[in-house]
């Protein structure tokens, strides 16, 4: 965990330097208890913008392609940065667990739901794993977006990642159980997050 906020600390205000970050919506951050971070995906290093105003670590589930083509390096860092690996497309049951257990002990999990970099300004579509996760944890949803003008990653790009207000599960839920269940939190998330994207800068 030191070395997470170590790296977060150092990389935060070159990310500012880089590209023109802001923060909107950060007094909608809890500061204690289990909680589901959702959010859209527009450039590999969206995992900093996303946890730079966090107080507490932020456990990313990471594509297993991260783990395994990258070699035992980064392998190393994203394990001692407190990502684990998930196998897209899979029923993974043991990433799973983990995300279970990260939620258990309190922990902010991070999730990016459409399980790839979108690149362009496509509507947010996420995929229902999220709501099983707040199903079976009963952990509020943050619903989160990122926002950039033109192409990402370019220098000096203009970024904006706004927060919105998180979902009690039973809400996001619909109280509905099953397939009913994710098909309502999946549409209740992306009407949230599209609706923070439509907010622009």
């Amino acid at each position: 965990m030191k070395l997470y906020f170590f790296l977060l600390r150092l990389l935060s205000p070159l990310a500012q330097l880089v590209f023109r970050v802001s923060w909107r919506g950060t007094e909608h951050i809890p500061q204690s208890g289990s909680l589901i971070v959702c959010c859209n995906h527009r450039c590999v290093i969206d995992p900093l913008f996303l946890a730079a105003p966090f107080r507490r670590q932020v456990r990313y589930m990471a594509k297993s392609e991260l783990f395994e083509d990258h070699g035992r390096l980064a392998a190393w860092l994203l394990n001692h940065l407190g990502a684990f690996p998930v196998e897209r497309d899979k029923g993974d049951a043991s990433s799973v667990r983990k995300a279970l257990e990260v939620l258990e002990q309190g922990g902010v999990l991070g999730i990016f739901p459409q399980g790839r970099v979108i690149f362009d300004t496509s509507p947010f579509r996420p995929k229902p794993g999220f709501a099983l996760l707040a199903e079976k944890s009963g952990a509020p949803v943050l619903p989160v977006s990122i926002y950039c003008s033109g192409e990402p990653l370019r220098w000096r790009s203009r970024v904006t990642v706004r927060f919105g207000t998180p979902i009690p599960a039973e809400e996001l839920l619909g109280g509905q159980t099953g397939r009913a269940a994710l098909r309502c939190a999946s549409a209740r998330l992306s009407a949230e997050i599209n609706g923070l994207l439509e907010e622009g800068h």
